[in-house]
């Protein structure tokens, strides 16, 4: 699949395709797909980040927009926020490449750096990155659209 790219540097969120209310954001430094509502500020901050050249040279990072220099990365699979060591692997670990999404090519899917054909999706709620197995389930589990930040936008309806 080709690289496609889309964001805002002032931050984005990410509103999951077959969760309409529903965005990525961290929790106890946990990724996560939570409900997020106009009154939560916390949530509203926990769920706005900002795509950045990744940070293993290729690709994008997610960057916290309320931690800044803490950013999503996997560690045995699940989705973390972290404070950016100068490691490799942790370079490695927080890097995605933006595709089209695996259900609907008007959203994206995050595909692993270091894990090829691993995408960031979500599992009861939480986040994880999982090989696509190409069930129907899954194209949809980790397609996002990417929104306007939620930190100022507030959160956004289901697109038609």
């Amino acid at each position: 699949m080709p690289p496609v790219y889309c964001g805002s540097k002032d931050g984005n969120s990410f509103r999951s395709w077959n969760f309409p209310d529903y965005y990525i954001r961290h929790r106890d430094y946990l990724g996560r797909i939570d409900k997020i509502v106009k009154e939560d500020k916390l949530g509203r901050n926990d769920g706005t980040f900002r795509i950045v050249p990744g940070l293993a040279g290729q690709c994008r990072s997610f960057e916290s927009v309320n931690y800044p220099g803490h950013f999503l990365g996997h560690q045995s699979y699940r989705l973390k926020l972290a404070r950016r060591p100068d490691d490799e692997l942790f370079r490695k670990d927080a890097t995605f490449c933006v595709r089209t999404g695996l259900a609907s090519s008007q959203a994206r899917s995050f595909e692993s750096f270091n894990f090829p054909g691993h995408y960031i999706r979500h599992t009861n709620f939480e986040l994880w990155i999982a090989r696509a197995d190409g069930t129907a389930l899954f194209k949809k589990d980790p397609t996002y659209f990417i929104a306007p930040a939620v930190t100022t936008h507030g959160p956004s309806g289901p697109v038609d």
